[in-house]
């Protein structure tokens, strides 16, 4: 079996500031650089032979600190693993944002596809058929290798990851501890079968023991009775950039 490593990128100025970030970006904090070089070291042994991540800055950012051990595995950035936009509420305080979009009903209704998207915003169908494709294009790559061992790397957002989980492996992960900035979830994949048969062997862990920047919740009981759409795998989206190899590992 082949396992996937999906890491939350570290903790940036955004992030600090409990402003969201969504579409917009800001630079790794002192602190997200160090989060980031917890899971270097965490992964350091792992084989990894490829690395995707959002375009997104802050998670090349952080895709590039992690592979500062792994020289030669190549970094590619894909489209699909960008994060949700939240339009209007981008870059403005989290508790605006949570007030606008209450998780409690926001989340249930964009992994059934029935949220419009915030204004300014994306559809939630659109979002999710774009998160997919990110998820497809790794699983084909995978298949493709003719190894039915690998470990890769994927470097993506909050949200995104959980709005994959949570369809791929089932609500419970909303009932998980919560995703701090650079955790690391853990997921052993058959990239030959349709859905991937996925199984899930860590749930964010912390590495750097960073802890995260927002309210904590059980969003479990909210998905009761709602049918979420489940993951489509059938059409892997492009590489948007290959950034190439990495180069040696740091001092």
């Amino acid at each position: 079996m082949s396992v996937i490593h999906l890491v939350r990128h570290g903790r940036t100025v955004l992030n600090e500031a409990r402003r969201t970030q969504g579409r917009c970006d800001s630079p790794l904090t002192p602190e997200g650089r160090d989060g980031a070089a917890a899971v270097r070291d965490y992964l350091a042994d792992v084989p990894l032979r490829r690395a995707y991540t959002s375009p997104q800055g802050r998670a090349v950012e952080t895709a590039r600190i992690l592979l500062e051990r792994h020289r030669g595995t190549p970094l590619l950035t894909v489209t699909g693993l960008r994060e949700y936009d939240y339009g209007v509420y981008d870059g403005g305080p989290d508790e605006q944002m949570r007030q606008a979009l209450d998780p409690v009903h926001h989340l249930p209704a964009v992994l059934s596809g029935t949220h419009p998207g915030a204004p300014g915003g994306i559809a939630a169908t659109d979002y999710l058929a774009d998160i997919d494709a990110g998820l497809a294009r790794v699983l084909a790559d995978m298949r493709a290798s003719g190894r039915v061992d690998e470990d890769v790397l994927v470097v993506s957002h909050g949200m995104t990851i959980m709005s994959l989980a949570a369809r791929w492996l089932g609500t419970r992960v909303f009932s998980l501890a919560p995703m701090a900035n650079c955790s690391v979830t853990t997921i052993e994949v058959d990239p030959t079968a349709t859905d991937g048969d996925p199984h899930l062997l860590a749930w964010a862990l912390d590495p750097a023991g960073q802890g995260v920047t927002f309210p904590s919740l059980d969003l479990d009981g909210a998905f009761q009775g709602v049918e979420l759409v489940p993951v489509d795998l059938s059409r892997p989206g492009p590489v948007e950039q290959a950034l190439g190899p990495q180069g040696p590992a740091r001092s």
